[in-house]
């Protein structure tokens, strides 16, 4: 495969899977409603944080299995 198909292929799966992320926020400031309290802005936080990281490493993992690394 291509070097350039391969760039353009993953920076398309990065870019729509953005939008399930901006959705399930949106659902969490629906439920959290982290402006009522101090509380509730650190839990909506912490689920931020946990959702990024948890995100971030399923992202990761497919493009790594989608496009595994030439061996040397």
């Amino acid at each position: 495969m291509n070097i350039k198909l391969r760039d353009v292929l993953i920076s398309l799966i990065i870019l729509v899977s953005l939008l399930p992320a901006w959705y399930f926020n949106r659902y969490l400031q629906r439920i959290i409603q982290p402006r009522r309290s101090f509380g509730r802005f650190l839990l909506y936080l912490l689920s931020g944080f946990a959702m990024a990281f948890g995100y971030t490493f399923i992202i990761v993992w497919i493009i790594s299995r989608l496009f595994p690394l030439p061996k040397q």
